[in-house]
């Protein structure tokens, strides 16, 4: 199976839809892409596999692996690749520096495939050295690696910083994710390394700069351009902050309101949270310039967005089509279970966008009478399965697992136990609480509990279920 787009190439379904800002928007940045001149021959390991498994951060491929140790090396080819469907939103580098380190696997493969990254470079230019995210899956791993008391990974990132290419997007890393007196010592080879052209690369209000600001001139002197240049941005956006909710509604129908301004417009709607219904009287419009921002903003509309999109749903043609299949399995009932079930097959060859279709599903399942859609039901649960286990987007597993949870209790709850080693934060924490509690689960849940490189809410979570709490 080829992913589906390599860097910018295949928008997914949330940023399709997703408003400006929203945090659902996101591309899916896949390892290869098929029209970009070059032959990506690549293809996912079956799933039900040790590898395929593996390459899709399952935690039935740890649990495999902890049995079969020999097996170890298979690891090594998913730090030499980014096996993630999205580069986003998908989690590894956790779940890989763990694997590294309870195999007592050698990262050393990790630093050489740091050191051999060149510049980077934006897509659509290639680079052999970082085609497939290398850098950065060297620099996630080896930093988390470092946290669980990897010597030689804390003292590569540290050498990186003060003679690697990309030195800056390693320095961020560390300073976002390591304890404050891992890093801070680091100021005076960045005072030596600076230029006035990482401008562009400076976020002066994040780390480590906020925290080095004014130790060094050089430092200070791009720090104050950075700021300079985000200020001089900043003023030329508009500023709606304070506009009512009519004077929104009015700038998106008048016609000489720019795109960027009803970008922001919209942005400001689906910030305030509060469902404006006279958007529906501009909707067509809008949606005719398919105008980002709308989807965001329709979704803050609630049940009031029912009638609207039902019709969009019944018209291939209309430019909310596929968008309203979103929006009622947010908000729909009964009758709304065919139009949703129709987007779900259009999705077929495509792995993003089945969360929120099938958590609607599952949402309006649960209220119908059992009897009355028992075999939509065991169609439903028999999807979900095979999502859960064979899609590669890790990002929506947390989705799949909870739906399951509600249409299909007793057998879903039996797996969970190898979830607590699954890839993605969201599904551990999810394990943590549901799991049953065998003795096997209670050493896994121990484990995370006491693991520095682990989610606050997943120790959290560990820690009660181990106590009772």
């Amino acid at each position: 199976m080829v992913p589906t787009g390599g860097t910018g190439c295949a928008p997914c379904y949330r940023n399709k839809f997703a408003g400006a800002g929203d945090p659902a928007g996101s591309f899916c940045l896949a390892m290869g892409c098929e029209n970009d001149g070059r032959s990506h021959e690549w293809r996912y390991a079956p799933y039900r596999t040790g590898l395929g498994a593996l390459q899709r951060g399952q935690g039935s491929a740890v649990a495999w692996l902890q049995g079969q140790p020999d097996h170890g090396h298979m690891v090594y080819t998913c730090t030499a690749r980014d096996t993630r469907w999205d580069w986003q939103v998908d989690d590894r580098y956790t779940y890989l520096a763990r694997l590294l380190h309870d195999l007592r696997l050698d990262p050393a493969p990790l630093v050489a495939q740091l050191r051999a990254c060149g510049p980077y470079r934006p897509w659509p230019q290639t680079d052999p050295t970082d085609d497939d995210n290398q850098f950065n899956l060297a620099v996630g791993v080896l930093e988390a690696l470092a946290r669980k008391g990897n010597t030689q990974a804390h003292e590569t990132l540290r050498g990186y910083v003060r003679d690697g290419v990309r030195w800056i997007d390693a320095l961020t890393t560390l300073a976002s994710s390591w304890p404050t007196e891992w890093w801070d010592d680091l100021w005076e080879t960045a005072a030596t390394r600076i230029r006035p052209e990482d401008v562009a690369e400076i976020l002066p209000t994040s780390e480590p700069w906020l925290r080095w600001r004014g130790r060094d001139p050089r430092i200070d002197s791009v720090l104050n351009a950075a700021q300079r240049s985000r200020k001089d941005a900043h003023g030329r956006r508009v500023d709606l902050s304070s506009t009512s909710d009519a004077e929104l509604i009015a700038l998106l129908q008048a016609p000489d309101t720019g795109r960027a301004v009803k970008v922001t417009a919209l942005h400001q709607i689906r910030r305030r949270a509060r469902p404006v219904p006279e958007l529906l009287d501009a909707v067509e419009q809008l949606a005719a310039e398919r105008q980002a921002g709308l989807f965001g903003a329709l979704r803050v509309l609630g049940p009031q967005v029912l009638p609207a999109a039902r019709g969009w749903a019944a018209d291939p043609e209309h430019p909310l089509f596929d968008a309203a299949a979103h929006l009622l399995a947010e908000h729909g009932e009964e009758q709304d279970i065919p139009s949703i079930l129709a987007a779900l097959d259009r999705l077929t060859d495509e792995w993003c966008g089945h969360d929120r279709l099938t958590e609607g599903l599952a949402r309006i399942l649960t209220r119908s009478p059992s009897a009355s859609q028992a075999d939509l039901r065991t169609t439903v649960i028999r999807r979900l399965r095979r999502l859960t286990i064979a899609s590669p987007h890790s990002y929506e597993r947390r989705s799949y697992l909870h739906s399951l949870l509600l249409l299909d209790p007793d057998r879903t709850t039996a797996v969970l136990p190898s979830c607590l080693l699954d890839c993605e934060p969201d599904v551990r924490l999810l394990a943590a609480q549901h799991a049953p509690l065998t003795d096997q689960t209670r050493r896994w849940l121990l484990t995370l509990r006491d693991d520095p490189v682990e989610e606050a809410s997943v120790r959290q979570a560990a820690a009660a279920r181990l106590t009772g709490d």
